[in-house]
């Protein structure tokens, strides 16, 4: 297994982990009756600022990643880096645009939060990364010719 594969495997975990973090946090607003939408005093404001630093660790620890192995591709490395790059946009672009069409019509007047852009912006980060790494471990591990897998 060299570096990049490695390393894919590091952001596939990384992207998993903020994925349960974010589901932990959710399921404890909904336990608690906490409006996540309710920005009305400061002690709460403060508690969202201080969540929302903590659910950018993840994408922060996966640019830190990106920047450290860049160099060590070969030929196959970086046709497998684009396909799944495109197949990571291709996934965020469906999730925002289906997330979009559904929260359109189900708000009232199709009207929907800045908050919720906020947190579709980093689910569709979330969805690259996810996509990205599957397609790109699913890559390596087909064989190419003459070529052991």
């Amino acid at each position: 297994m060299n570096k990049a594969q490695k390393n894919t495997w590091l952001r596939l975990l990384i992207s998993l982990g903020a994925l349960l973090m974010a589901s932990i946090l959710i399921i404890y607003f909904r336990s608690r009756g906490i409006d996540i939408y309710d920005w009305s005093t400061p002690a709460r404001i403060r508690r969202y600022v201080f969540l929302g630093v903590l659910s950018t660790i993840p994408l922060i620890l996966i640019a830190a990643i990106e920047w450290g192995w860049k160099e060590v591709y070969d030929e196959r490395d970086k046709q497998i880096d684009n396909e799944a790059v495109i197949g990571g946009a291709v996934a965020a672009i469906a999730f925002l645009s289906l997330a979009g069409v559904y929260l359109t019509g189900a708000t009232k007047m199709g009207s929907i939060k800045a908050v919720s852009v906020v947190f579709l912006v980093y689910l569709a980060c979330l969805v690259w990364n996810l996509v990205l790494s599957i397609v790109a471990l699913i890559l390596y591990g087909r064989a190419c010719k003459g070529e052991k897998s």
